[in-house]
């Protein structure tokens, strides 16, 4: 929501190319930002979890899974942006 709050101001209205762009780069940026985080707990946390309760947690898959992650990021932001460009012309 917060995203879609700061983008309003800035989307134009009539550069529909301009607009997926610039929503689907801004949810590919926040998904690539969330596999860093994820890489970066899996190389950090986990020995501190295993010493401090005892389990073994692994917070990354593997390449497959990153890849899967990053499509479906991609996909959300198209299909939410189809939705909003159908219901502005139905006039929901």
């Amino acid at each position: 929501m917060f995203m879609a709050d700061y983008l309003k101001d800035r989307l134009v209205s009539g550069q529909w190319i301009k607009n997926y762009l610039i929503v689907v780069g801004a949810t590919i940026f926040v998904g690539v930002v969330w596999e860093f985080a994820e890489f970066i707990a899996n190389q950090t946390l986990i020995e501190p979890f295993y010493r401090w309760f005892g389990v073994k947690a692994y917070f990354m898959g593997d390449l497959a899974d990153t890849m899967y992650d990053l499509l479906m990021d991609i996909f959300g932001a198209l299909v939410y942006l189809s939705l909003v460009t159908f219901s502005k012309h139905r006039n929901f």
